[in-house]
């Protein structure tokens, strides 16, 4: 299927059926024109307040607008971007390839066609610069998480075929995780076009989706030549028999990032050794070496994936209510540093880590005494500020919207622990307390496990985790040998 689209001298893409009514007719010439025009306004080196406006306003623009009738309901051009970004077609899993591998590809809406470069302009902006778009998708009616985030990836992916290069198997199976599909089987056998043959996956439908499961995993460890793979599988419930450390095909997935934004580098090293811990595989279980360090003494409740601005105001009063309440012996700076650190998984805007390169926080100015009561806004603009001392009104503003988008991702599916020896982290939602907290050598990251009450050395995997103080090989512990089941 992948030489078809490779070979073919464009694609189409009906991202809807024709009009039914004539409301959505006119709703789908609205989305064209709201897509070239702000295409053209991008290209044309408009400044972030004014792309913004257009959205808000569009007749406020020089650029042809539909009539003044069109925006009677107010919102400007977002009710139907947020309806066209809410389409089945951005969630489904084998599109990815018939748009990823097009030389050039177009976008159908209704009666009215739209270059995808002028769709993925749009898609890159807006999940990127709008710090309340899922507030805005909620608002509008959407069913669904904005595809306009799923719109970026599929360009990512587009741009790095058409250059030459391949597709990661990890990185595509991570994507695919999320990804609607009546199949299950489906989200792994959907990708393997896209990244080669340099992966022993066999496609067979004949097989159970827990041995679809396993084999992925399999790949990706001999691929690897090691386990990094257990940091995004997450499947504590061992749903249809799929193993702890095997990817959970039958549900959507989140990952923590601990790569940089290119992939190149991992931010983290919590094993602080760069050989690959030993494994063996058997049946149904994968028994390793771990070194266990510490567990999980204090909790927070879980935090959703898809959070607006008011819930992320509560959550930033929550999560520094209970850090002063847990580390009420420490100085009220370094209760704030942990705290950030923990909440940002000591990430910058870059992609890299805090207090990298020429971006270092003073700790000291960001302390503010009137951070006791602020919300998400205020805090990271606190921060924003201590890091970068001169900015421009257009630079804050979208430093806020990044920090905002780094705080989602880095606390959604995710709670905030204290552990027994008094470090703060994130770990997955279905953590509970007293799970244990391990390294395995070679992985980037620290993992949550759960002892299995009827075998000894035997755990269930609960996920990774990122705990402050144990991200960049600090820790000492001697391994043992554990079985994951």
């Amino acid at each position: 299927m992948g030489e078809i689209y490779r070979e073919a001298q464009g694609v189409i893409i009906w991202i809807n059926a024709p009009g039914l009514k004539t409301g959505r007719r006119q709703m789908d010439f609205i989305t064209q024109t709201a897509l070239q025009g702000f295409a053209r306004g991008y290209r044309a080196g408009w400044q972030i307040k004014a792309l913004k406006q257009y959205l808000e306003n569009p007749l406020s623009q020089t650029f042809e607008s539909p009539s003044s009738d069109s925006f009677r309901g107010n919102g400007g051009y977002w009710p139907a971007l947020v309806r066209f970004f809410d389409q089945d077609w951005w969630r489904r899993v084998w599109v990815r390839q018939e748009l990823a591998m097009s030389e050039k590809a177009a976008v159908l809406c209704s009666d009215y066609s739209v270059d995808w470069e002028d769709v993925a302009i749009m898609a890159h902006w807006v999940s990127l610069f709008t710090q309340d778009l899922d507030e805005k998708t909620q608002s509008w009616g959407a069913k669904h998480r904005s595809g306009a985030y799923s719109g970026e990836d599929l360009e990512d992916f587009r741009q790095t075929l058409q250059q030459g290069k391949s597709l990661d198997l990890q990185e595509m199976l991570i994507h695919a995780r999320n990804c609607e599909t009546t199949n299950p089987r489906d989200r792994i056998f959907a990708v393997l076009g896209m990244v080669g043959d340099r992966h022993p996956i066999q496609i067979d439908y004949d097989s159970s989706p827990a041995e679809v499961a396993q084999s992925a995993f399999k790949a990706l460890a001999n691929a690897n030549d090691g386990l990094e793979a257990l940091i995004f599988s997450q499947n504590p419930d061992r749903v249809e028999g799929i193993p702890s450390w095997a990817p959970n095909i039958h549900a959507e997935f989140s990952p923590q990032p601990s790569r940089s934004r290119d992939m190149t580098y991992s931010l983290y090293t919590a094993s602080g050794r760069s050989e690959h811990a030993t494994y063996r595989f058997h049946h149904s279980t994968l028994a390793v070496d771990v070194r266990i360090f510490d567990s999980i003494k204090e909790m927070t409740q879980s935090f959703p994936a898809w959070t607006d601005l008011n819930d992320l105001d509560h959550t930033v009063r929550i999560l520094r209510r209970d850090a002063f309440c847990w580390l009420s012996s420490l100085a009220t700076v370094d209760i704030y540093e942990r705290l950030i650190r923990t909440i940002t998984r000591d990430q910058d805007i870059p992609g890299d880590r805090l207090d990298r390169g020429d971006r270092r926080v003073n700790w000291t100015k960001f302390f503010r005494i009137e951070h006791q009561d602020v919300g998400a806004v205020m805090e990271f603009q606190h921060l924003s500020r201590a890091i970068r001392q001169f900015q421009t009104p257009a630079e804050n503003e979208a430093d806020l919207g990044a920090w905002l988008g780094i705080f989602r991702k880095s606390i959604g599916n995710r709670r905030m622990i204290l552990t027994a020896k008094e470090r703060l982290g994130l770990v997955p939602a279905a953590s509970k307390l007293g799970d244990k907290v391990c390294i395995i050598d070679g992985l980037d990251v620290p993992l949550v496990l759960r002892p299995l009450e009827t075998a000894v050395r035997s755990y269930v995997l609960i996920g990774e985790a990122y705990i402050h103080g144990a991200m960049d090989g600090e820790i000492v512990a001697a391994a043992e040998p554990v079985v994951l089941v």
